[in-house]
């Protein structure tokens, strides 16, 4: 069964990266790794009824499962100019967490390649939605083990806050402050007979916009039945960011169908830099459950100490409760690494 938009961005992303230059001067070719050991120790009785207490070495957490949601990955990119005001660029990202190489479907993250230029940018290959990266940085603590996503703050999931959709194309473009996101992915499962696609394509928008120390943002993602997948499988998000000095206050709403996790999640945190080293961070988050009455909290006060831009190190507590499900309290410390070459091309 053929996947016409994974082979093609592969071939593409091969060629982006090894292709002679056109204009030697804007070409960049680099390696980037991301690490993050985080030592951690979990307890309460929704952890106990996984099998999931005491300490454990991860990156990340999520849905009470270590090394869930992480920060680990491993980078290869590449640009470079085709016309004066065109450009391919392309990456391909390997998931890495404490027990190295992610196995299976979650051992890529991006592996896309496309155009950029000044009536924006089109990509093609396993992407992020514009619903996940829409505003995802704004959670201080994410993917970290105290991070709102996928631990009832913020949604997970590949149509939520995590993940990676195959088969994808987007087209990004900012008119003035004004920027946006379009996406679609093919569905070629559900029609497993003819070897063609059913039409239950996966397709999402984001929005954002700056309005003084205030930043606007909206998106809204529809996967319903995609890969035979379940029925109304869609969300909505909106949110708003304001920055002054100091201090960072943000805050989003989620409705997710029941084909995801049925319910609304309004989230809000807080981050305070007292210098340019140390950084206070705090999250607030209720999920109300439209399937039932099994609703839930999320909390987590975090600080960050900076030593350089490319290591950091971080530490603090989390805590869930769920109605039905019981509760998960985790505390523990972390480093924060980025090893980067900087433009092989250039040296």
């Amino acid at each position: 069964m053929s996947q016409p938009l994974r082979y093609l961005s592969r071939c593409l992303l091969v060629f982006g990266l090894l292709a002679p230059p056109a204009f030697a001067d804007d070409n960049h070719f680099s390696i980037l790794l991301r690490l993050q050991p985080e030592l951690v120790n979990v307890s309460g009785s929704a952890a106990e009824a996984r099998d999931r207490t005491g300490w454990y070495l991860t990156d990340g957490w999520g849905g009470g499962n270590k090394n869930s949601h992480n920060w680990g990955a491993l980078f290869i990119d590449g640009v470079f100019r085709v016309t004066e005001r065109t450009r391919v660029v392309g990456r391909l990202g390997f998931n890495v967490d404490m027990e190295g190489l992610k196995d299976g479907d979650a051992r890529e993250r991006e592996v896309e390649v496309g155009l950029d230029g000044p009536w924006g940018r089109l990509m093609v290959g396993r992407l992020e939605t514009p619903y996940k990266t829409a505003g995802l940085g704004w959670d201080p603590l994410n993917a970290t083990f105290m991070q709102a996503r996928a631990n009832l703050g913020r949604s997970g999931g590949a149509f939520g806050h995590g993940g990676y959709v195959d088969n994808a194309l987007s087209y990004s473009h900012a008119f003035g402050d004004l920027s946006f996101t379009l996406f679609g992915a093919v569905d070629d499962l559900s029609d497993l007979g003819s070897g063609g696609t059913s039409g239950n394509h996966a397709w999402g928008l984001s929005m954002s916009l700056p309005v003084g120390p205030v930043e606007l943002m909206a998106a809204h993602i529809d996967a319903s039945e995609f890969q035979q997948g379940p029925d109304n499988r869609s969300g909505t998000k909106l949110g708003l960011r304001w920055s002054h000095d100091a201090w960072t206050l943000a805050s989003h709403w989620e409705r997710r169908g029941s084909g995801l996790e049925d319910g609304d999640f309004l989230h809000a945190n807080a981050s305070y830099r007292l210098d340019s080293a140390w950084q206070l961070m705090a999250g607030f988050s209720l999920f109300n459950d439209r399937a039932g009455n099994n609703d839930g909290q999320y909390a987590a006060l975090g600080v960050r100490y900076h030593m350089h831009r490319r290591f950091s190190i971080h530490g603090g507590v989390r805590h869930t409760d769920r109605d039905d499900n019981g509760s998960e309290t985790i505390f523990g410390v972390g480093i924060r690494v980025t090893l980067a070459t900087g433009n092989l091309l250039g040296s």
